[in-house]
């Protein structure tokens, strides 16, 4: 079995799934939704099969509900899930792309391979479409991060993260992450050691 890529983002408001997946497209990449499904719990509770061709306003409306969304599907022929969850205000969306196909993507560093990527997601996430809305966001290979109002906690507490980008209402000169080291006001990168 492959590593995961995660993307794990926690924002204000859901993130607009047309506006994403316009923007996937865009860059050239054939995504296709082979399934949606949602639970009501990590337990994976009461699991109901919905459409793919379902409107996104159903989708958002069963997240509100409190029900968690898996979507899965493929991009250029390699696998990825979306969850969609939400804890009291905050919404998470977490997406994991199988490395499978792309073997240089499972690596816990930064390099001439991996970097673009993380940069290409980082501006994304730091666009005009999400950056008011991004409140943080963790990204690495089999990621583990958990959501609380205290980023030192949030950082003590994850795990397998690369690179952590931050949105415009983190005051992100105030943290010092340990084993981070900052590159620009928004984004920490992991040091690594040679």
């Amino acid at each position: 079995m492959s590593a995961k890529f995660n993307i794990i983002t926690f924002t204000k408001n859901a993130i607009d799934l047309i506006w994403l997946l316009g923007v996937v497209q865009a860059k050239g990449f054939n995504a296709t939704i082979n399934d949606i499904e949602s639970v009501e719990n990590w337990d994976f509770n009461d699991l109901q099969i919905h459409s793919c061709k379902s409107d996104t306003n159903e989708v958002l409306g069963l997240l509100e509900e409190g029900r968690i969304i898996l979507i899965s599907g493929e991009v250029n022929s390699n696998k990825f899930v979306v969850i969609l969850s939400k804890i009291e205000d905050i919404y998470e969306t977490n997406v994991s792309l199988d490395t499978k196909n792309i073997v240089y993507l499972d690596s816990d560093i930064l390099n001439e391979l991996t970097q673009p990527i993380y940069d290409e997601v980082s501006n994304l996430l730091l666009s005009s479409e999400m950056v008011n809305n991004l409140l943080i966001s963790a990204l690495g290979v089999e990621v583990i991060v958990d959501y609380c109002d205290d980023f030192q906690k949030i950082n003590l507490n994850s795990y397998n993260v690369v690179r952590w980008v931050f949105g415009m209402q983190e005051t992100t000169n105030k943290h010092n992450l340990k084993g981070y080291k900052q590159v620009t006001s928004d984004i920490w990168d992991k040091v690594t050691k040679f």
